[in-house]
Order: structure tokens, then sequence, then C-alpha cells
């Protein structure tokens, strides 16, 4: 049958192989197969999908430095500090990065409840909905800067037309009181006076 994957807007990806030009086989995922379908993942690769769109890729495997309880940490507390729901924690090879859903779900279900007069639970799924298919933007990052230590910095995203860049807030400084001093902003007006 071949490796399948469903990203979170529900599309179905499969993995292929196409001959390339020099007769060995190139892997890509797609929603139509036009090649030969991929029953395992080759050595060393993973399935990623990409934060941003979820378009989802086949990769070399990455080795991350960040530790499962610490993406967990990150993702609890904008839960909790900073109210929000749709979001998501990638953990790279040195840091973790929030990206946040470009469209406020919450906004989305009081429209749909005016418009439609819908009930408040439909309405709540139809927001959650479109928050899965909406793209979502990278808003903050904390990298790790003392392995040994597990000491990270802090960063947000600017966006200052030419100078789209990750901008240091804080740090080194242990996880845990970046992600208490900082996580509340997203979200907020106040994560763009964050200097």
């Amino acid at each position: 049958m071949g490796i399948e994957h469903v990203n979170r807007k529900g599309d179905r990806y499969y993995l292929q192989a196409m001959p390339a030009k020099d007769g060995k086989p190139r892997y890509s995922f797609t929603r139509k197969l036009k090649g030969k379908p991929v029953d395992r993942l080759p050595k060393g690769r993973e399935i990623y999908e990409s934060p941003e769109d979820a378009q989802v890729f086949l990769r070399k495997l990455q080795v991350s430095l960040i530790l499962p309880l610490e993406k967990e940490l990150v993702a609890r507390a904008i839960r909790t500090r900073a109210g929000l729901e749709h979001f998501i924690v990638d953990a790279e090879e040195k840091s973790l990065v929030v990206y946040l859903s470009d469209t406020d779900p919450d906004e989305i279900e009081r429209l749909i409840s005016r418009l439609c007069d819908r009930s408040t639970s439909r309405a709540r799924e139809a927001a959650a909905a479109l928050a899965r298919r909406s793209t979502y933007g990278k808003m903050m990052r904390f990298e790790l800067h003392d392995v040994e230590n597990r000491l990270f910095c802090v960063e947000r995203w600017c966006f200052l037309g030419g100078i789209d860049d990750w901008m240091l807030l804080d740090g080194p400084r242990a996880l845990p009181e970046l992600v208490d001093k900082y996580v509340e902003h997203l979200g907020k007006e106040s994560f763009f006076e964050l200097t």
C-alpha cells in the first residue's frame, strides 16, 4: 500500500519514489501518486510536517538536543499562561520554536456564532477546523545556549520590514524562568512591545 501521512489539515500525502537522472530513486511526498509507492522509510530519513503550512516532506533524520520534558513545559505554559489552544511547538536541533495561527480561532468562533446563529459547540468545531487549515507563523524561540547546565536564551520574531529575523530578549537562563516571564505575551499586543 505504501507510506501515508495525514497532516494537521486532514490532507493525505503518499511517499513515492521517482527515478532520478543518475538512476537512483528520488523520494518525495505527494497528494497524488505519480511514482512508485514506498513501503518503508529510507534509512536515515524521517517524515516532517512544516509548522507554517503543514506541507509534508521527507528529510534527513534530525537529532535534537531538546528534551521532551522541555517541549512539554513550553506547550503547557502556552495553554495556561497565554490561554492559547492553537499553536505549534517545534523542537529543532538546539531550539524550541513557537508558532501561532495567523487566524484567531476565538474571534472566528464569535463571528460564526453571530452570523450563522449556530450553537456554541458547532461554532467551536468550525473555528477549530479553520485553525487547523490556517497557516502558522513563528513568534518565539527558546534556544539552548548551554547544554550541560540547560540554559536557554529567548527570542521573539521581529516583524520590521527588512529586519525579519530573531530578536534576543533575555538569557541565558533556566527555561522555566524564561517561560514564566515571556510566554504570557504570546497572542497579545504586549508581545510587540518586548525588546
